[in-house]
């Protein structure tokens, strides 16, 4: 009775060990890319280039050792990095009626990056009022500050604003 026990569980050992290695990769990645809520958000800033900025739900393993992210970030359940972020947007009126906006990104990087970025205006009800604008760029030192600037061409009240950041191309 014994025997029959060990054989049975050295086969029922072996069977699970080789499922185990059914993968001809060594390190498995299981990080996965965050997708985007849909829909365009109001006086906002998104930054539409995943080099600057992703979200990812898991971790890389390599050997069954965790290589990447670190505990603190899997156990949040997000590991999000990034190249710059957004510090603060807002919106005023200039002397002449216009809308103006501005958006402080932060460059959280150890060297210069060139971002650019666009403005979409609308009206009360959400409609695009003037064509995007066309993309501007920032420089960015490293460890710094900029601030992204736009000013819409009408002067209707109610208006509401979308921007849009990229990496410099």
């Amino acid at each position: 009775m014994i025997g029959i026990l060990k054989t049975g569980f050295t086969v029922i050992f072996a069977g699970l060990f080789m499922v185990g290695c059914a993968t001809t990769d060594p390190c498995v990645n299981i990080l996965q890319e965050k997708p985007m809520a849909p829909g365009i958000k109001m006086n906002s800033v998104n930054i539409i280039d995943t080099s600057l900025y992703y979200e990812m739900v898991g971790g890389t393993y390599c050997n069954g050792v965790r290589v990447a992210p670190t505990t603190e970030e899997v156990n949040s359940g997000v590991v999000t990095r990034y190249k710059i972020s957004v510090q603060q947007t807002q919106s005023d009126r200039t002397n002449t009626g216009t809308m103006q906006v501005w958006t402080i990104l932060r460059n959280h990087t150890n060297f210069p990056l060139q971002i650019e970025g666009r403005t979409q205006f609308f009206d009360q009800l959400k409609t695009p009022i003037e064509e995007m604008t066309a993309w501007k760029r920032i420089q960015l030192p490293p460890k710094s500050i900029g601030t992204y600037k736009v000013q819409s061409t009408r002067k209707d009240e109610g208006m509401q604003f979308y921007i849009e950041i990229r990496e410099g191309r």
